[in-house]
């Protein structure tokens, strides 16, 4: 009967063109997220007749440890993650193989996530989750949150006799603080009709660009106190929203456990609208599954990720990891939509700018960080700074 049951998993698999049975299928997915698939990974296993090897490890490192892997001529995993402002850097090393089943399946997913991974025609990840910046608030000190700028402000001015804040945020760190950039309508780089990225037509610098940023410096040097500039004002931001000293911040979805965990009474809620009830467009990204150029199980690997990326899983892995999988039919389903996590990440990436997915995108991260301690703390004006600033990754990119 076994020997039955293989032949018939062998068959199945030769149909579609999977001649991997038997073979070893290693994943590395997220730290501490491995659960998130492990359940469909057994079922994957009996379906194909394959061992499915889970390995956690911390995603911001998938693209460089594989490439390190390959330059070394040794074997890497079959599946990584990728979030897509590493597409670029990751084609450049080579790492990546094409999603041959993308053209059929792509339907599947939201348009705007699918296309952050498609280079020359072809794609080179399968989307797993959504992020955007968001608000977290207290319900202790905010029972519920403001839709303006304008209305935090108020509070601000209201509590802070007392010492306690409406709103702060890293506003002295560029990716927390593009959603004033992309607010009026400007961009890192200019995108063209095709969604491909030109690294000579840079946006920080128009007259949009000098309108969010000086209402950002406004809010900035009047309403956010200073100790959350500088490095150590990452724990201090965390410290005063556990602690009830502010009623909002905004972060990402990389926070949830850590607020879920303190036992804060917390809410989540889209960014607020600036001027003339103007939406902040943050930078929205897409964290994917990728196939190492270098697997011998490529064809297997796609049906593993297919597989695991079925509706009903997806969701199910969605209220194990609270990473919301951008796919069409589940964004759609009411436990979603009455979801005020999954609604919030929905709702702001509708009003978000996807993050430069070309190589060129590592030159602007310190030149905007340099402009905006410079417009904050030392006073100079926007405009300037701006233009500066922009001088700078323009004499990056060049150099590299």
């Amino acid at each position: 009967m076994k020997n039955t049951l293989k032949v018939s998993l062998g068959f199945a698999l030769m149909l579609l063109g999977l001649s991997s049975y038997g073979a070893t299928l290693t994943v590395w997915e997220d730290l501490n997220k491995a659960d998130g698939i492990r359940d469909f990974a057994d079922q994957f296993e009996k379906k194909y007749g394959v061992k499915v090897d889970i390995q956690g490890k911390d995603s911001a490192h998938h693209v460089y440890d594989v490439a390190d892997l390959i330059s070394r001529g040794e074997k890497t995993p079959d599946i990584f993650l990728i979030v897509s402002d590493r597409v670029g850097d990751a084609m450049s090393k080579g790492i990546l193989a094409p999603i041959e089943n993308m053209d059929q399946e792509k339907s599947h997913y939201i348009e705007t996530a699918t296309e952050l991974f498609k280079v020359k025609g072809k794609y080179y990840g399968v989307p797993r989750s959504i992020e955007a910046l968001i608000v977290y608030y207290n319900k202790d000190v905010m029972p519920v949150p403001f839709e303006t700028l304008n209305e935090y402000i108020e509070f601000t001015d209201k509590h802070k006799d007392q010492g306690i804040y409406g709103l702060i945020s890293k506003v002295d760190n560029f990716y927390y603080s593009y959603g004033f950039f992309g607010a009026y309508g400007s961009y890192v780089f200019k995108q063209n009709s095709e969604g491909e990225f030109n690294p000579y037509n840079i946006g920080l610098d128009n007259d949009k660009a000098v309108k969010g940023v000086s209402i950002l410096a406004d809010f900035a040097k009047k309403h956010v106190p200073m100790s959350v500039l500088g490095q150590e004002g990452w724990a201090n931001i965390d410290e005063m929203f556990k602690s009830g000293k502010v009623g909002a911040i905004i972060n990402g979805p990389w926070s949830l456990d850590g607020y879920a965990s303190s036992g804060i009474n917390y809410g989540v809620a889209p960014l607020p609208k600036l001027l003339g009830g103007t939406p902040m467009r943050p930078f929205f990204g897409v964290k994917s599954y990728a196939i190492s150029s270098t697997s011998e199980n490529k064809k297997l690997a796609e049906e593993f990720i297919k597989f695991i990326n079925q509706t009903e899983f997806a969701l199910k892995r969605y209220h194990r990891i609270a990473e919301l999988p951008p796919i069409k039919e589940l964004l759609s389903k009411e436990e979603i939509t009455n979801d005020d996590y999954a609604s919030a990440i929905a709702a702001q990436v509708e009003y978000a700018d996807p993050m430069p997915t070309i190589p060129e995108m590592a030159n602007v991260w310190e030149p905007m960080e340099q402009t905006l301690n410079s417009i904050i703390k030392n006073n100079e004006p926007v405009e300037a700074a701006l233009d500066l600033g922009v001088m700078k990754i323009k004499q990056k990119i060049a150099e590299n």
